[in-house]
């Protein structure tokens, strides 16, 4: 019989590239620290939930799937968009062109995974995600391999990296950014969710537990905002609980949504899709943008700003709507279309 598809995940992927999108739409300033408190966390979480216990035994294997979820999407994606940069600069996307110099460089740093466009902006999930993968599988391959894949051996490993990263801010040398709290954050939450597909306890009532874990956030982001990139020192341990707690808070709320038909169509369709948000969704912006100048008669050079600095309240709601959808047009038009015009 063929197994059914939990689509708990997919749910959850959906609700936090939704909340990705809203944090980068100018939204109110505490919206933006409530879903900054664990919206990234959780797709580390669940990406560690995912990983196969085969991969352990076969490292090849298991370091070449998990690198090319990210790598590949990162290079192909950042150089889709190097070649567009000149275009996007003169429709005032960019301030400025790239020599070649600049491009040839810009390309380089596209296959090291140490730059990208700013219209990529949020592929550094996909950097961090690389290296946080490829060091949670050799992790957890030397335990399965020396006989200790152990519950209490995994969440050793888990604090011993809090306890590293924590302290890495007091470091005396300067390392570059894909090997800072960062990307370490990563591999911890990452790590805690293949714990946590393990151990994990599913409540009777999962959405009432949900909804009461995301009033912990909801009230620390009253006092703080704290992000994966801004979290380091005393901050890492505390970020990680909040973290920790609207991540499981996040899933238990999906849990509860898959008996919904309706919720689980559409927020399954989102969630399949979170790549494609990731890399559409700033140029989406730029549609609202370029509206709203040109109804308001700005300049055209605040075109650059992603979102436009503006005085309304509402137009954050806009931006997220228009980010998603457009994004997702623009999965359809490049995988569904040609497919039925194949057909036909």
């Amino acid at each position: 019989m063929e197994k059914v598809r939990d689509r708990t995940l997919d749910i959850a992927k959906a609700i936090c590239i939704i909340l990705m999108v809203v944090g980068h739409s100018g939204c109110p300033t505490y919206l933006y620290n409530f879903l900054y408190l664990f919206h990234m966390p959780c797709f580390f979480f669940i990406s560690g939930w995912l990983l196969s216990d085969k991969y352990l035994d076969d490292l090849k294997t298991g370091l070449l799937k998990k690198a090319q979820g990210s790598y590949v999407p990162f290079v192909k994606w950042t150089l889709i968009f190097l070649l567009f940069h000149n275009v996007f600069a003169s429709m005032h996307i960019y301030a400025d062109s790239y020599s070649w110099q600049t491009f040839i460089e810009r390309v380089v740093r596209a296959f090291t995974m140490t730059g990208g466009e700013s219209l990529l902006g949020g592929f550094w999930f996909l950097i961090s995600l690389f290296w946080a993968s490829v060091g949670a599988v050799l992790f957890l391959h030397f335990l399965h391999k020396n006989q200790i894949l152990t519950f209490i051996n995994i969440w050793g490993g888990v604090i011993l990296l809090l306890i590293i990263t924590t302290f890495w801010h007091y470091l005396p040398i300067s390392l570059p950014q894909m090997f800072g709290e960062q990307t370490l954050l990563a591999t911890i939450f990452y790590l805690s969710g293949y714990a946590c597909h393990k151990q994990i306890i599913e409540p009777k009532h999962p959405a009432i537990y949900g909804a009461t874990l995301l009033v912990i956030p909801a009230i620390v982001a009253i006092f703080l905002h704290i992000g994966m990139t801004e979290a380091e020192g005393w901050l890492v341990p505390l970020y990680y609980f909040i973290a920790m707690v609207g991540t499981i808070g996040i899933l238990w709320l999906s849990k509860s949504l898959v008996t919904d038909k309706v919720a689980t169509r559409i927020l399954g369709y989102i969630g399949d899709k979170t790549l494609y948000i990731l890399i559409f969704h700033f140029l989406a912006f730029k549609l609202v943008s370029f509206i709203y100048i040109h109804c308001t008669k700005m300049p055209i050079e605040l075109l650059e700003q992603s979102p436009v600095s503006v005085r309304n309240n509402w137009i954050w709601v806009v931006y997220s709507l228009t980010g998603i959808g457009l994004s997702l047009l623009a999965w359809e038009l490049i995988h569904s279309m040609p497919l039925k015009l194949r057909k036909k």
